[in-house]
């Protein structure tokens, strides 16, 4: 029986392989690609896109695996604090950016600024209010991902109703408020400039933007004491007590401008597509109006990355997928498929993206245009609590139970309380 003609040539490649061992030079073989974790809680299609884009930098890296886990919003902040405090760590996780505090004071962040300088990112590219979100004494501990503001919608048919112009939004307060006032019909449950007048964030969140537009902080400069107690304060809930008061802002439940009862709205550069599909109406954006000596301002949501400490190795590829997806390109396909705000300029102003808002949805272009003026929440990793005590006292001026000056006197008090814990 003759023997097979390969074996002459297996025996040879052998032989190579142990000398080659015995003189010391290694053979070579294929790693195992470094297996990475990505923690997040985006669903729907926040959930789709992120998901192909991990896909498609798996697809251009064989050299790691990153394994992108889906964890609900509510369960994924007390699952990173778990975390940091000795449980399972994921290598990535993308946060909330109030959250940032918190997890930064848990000392299991990787520090980015060798990362960012070696890798030669344009930190001057990205707006600075997101940058702060992130940066503690100069030290960077992750680089936003996503994010959204606040600016107008106006119900076009209610406009014209009401003899108004349905091309021409107020641009400022005095304009809102009579405006709203000339389109509100409470007779018939229609309101004028829809408020959130509800204790929780959603008050916070939005009294905020004419308390900056007004000139105003929320806290100090060193984050240790309310300053919000001042004259832009006082300003900025006066305007919405008048509001209240004189009929151009109802007194109502929030949700009136979705049912296509409300004029005007404040709300979140989210709501353009639900309300693209969902209102039975006709509707514009434009930016917030601000009043006639203050100046463009808006609130702030959105996602940092951030990374665990583990060994140098998986720090460095877990930094490459962070780097690549705050990469110019990689968001201008996030935002387009998301509809999330960009992070940086050269996003708002990447020609494949603008082209995209004006073919797409250019009721979005307010809020890109606006995103620059973009203010953060006070980095304080007690912020929620803040923002709960600050707002339960508003509402009693709003509900006309006290008058401006005591809500902000007791505010104030209840902030400054918080902060000293």
């Amino acid at each position: 029986m003759t023997a097979p003609r390969f074996r002459p040539l297996l025996l040879v490649a052998l032989t190579l392989a142990l000398a080659l061992t015995l003189i010391g030079i290694p053979t070579v073989s294929k790693a195992a690609p470094i297996e990475l974790t990505f923690w997040n809680y985006w669903d729907g299609q926040n959930g789709t896109v992120i998901q192909s884009l991990v896909d498609e930098y798996n697809a251009a890296n064989p050299d790691v695996k990153i394994t992108n886990v889906f964890v609900g919003w509510g369960e994924l902040l007390p699952k990173l604090q778990t975390a940091a405090a000795g449980g399972s760590k994921p290598d990535i996780a993308a946060i909330d950016l109030v959250w940032v505090p918190q997890m930064v004071k848990t000392n299991s962040l990787v520090a980015l600024n060798d990362y960012i300088e070696k890798s030669a990112v344009d930190l001057k590219d990205f707006y600075a209010s997101q940058l702060g979100v992130v940066r503690y004494d100069d030290t960077y501990y992750g680089l936003p991902v996503s994010t959204n503001n606040l600016e107008l919608f106006y119900n076009k048919d209610l406009f014209t109703a009401a003899g108004l112009d349905p091309d021409k939004p107020p641009t400022t307060w005095d304009e809102l408020e009579s405006m709203a006032k000339q389109c509100a019909k409470p007779e018939e449950g229609i309101g004028g400039m829809e408020l959130y007048t509800e204790p929780g964030e959603g008050l916070t969140w939005q009294y905020q933007v004419y308390l900056w537009q007004a000139g105003g902080s929320f806290l100090s400069d060193d984050l240790k004491s309310a300053a919000f107690n001042s004259e832009a304060g006082a300003k900025a809930l006066q305007f919405w007590v008048d509001m209240l008061q004189n009929g151009a802002a109802p007194q109502s439940p929030w949700g009136l401008f979705g049912q296509g009862k409300g004029c005007m709205v404040m709300d979140g550069s989210w709501m353009v597509g639900i309300w693209a599909k969902d209102a039975a109406f006709q509707w514009g954006t434009a930016p917030m109006p601000i009043p006639t000596d203050g100046k463009a301002a808006t609130n702030m949501g959105g996602e940092h990355l951030i990374l665990f400490q583990s060994d140098a190795e998986r720090q460095q590829a877990a930094w490459n997928f962070v780097n690549w997806l705050t990469s110019t390109d990689v968001q201008v396909k996030w935002d387009q498929q998301t509809g999330f705000m960009p992070i940086r300029d050269s996003v708002a102003t990447n020609a494949t993206f603008t082209e995209w808002l004006d073919k797409t949805e250019p009721r979005l272009k307010a809020f890109v245009e606006s995103q620059k003026y973009a203010i953060n929440r006070p980095p304080v990793a007690n912020y929620a609590e803040i923002s709960d005590a600050f707002s339960r006292e508003l509402e009693k001026a709003l509900l006309g139970e006290v008058d401006v000056k005591t809500a902000l006197a007791n505010a104030e008090a209840a902030v400054n309380k918080l902060l000293a814990e």
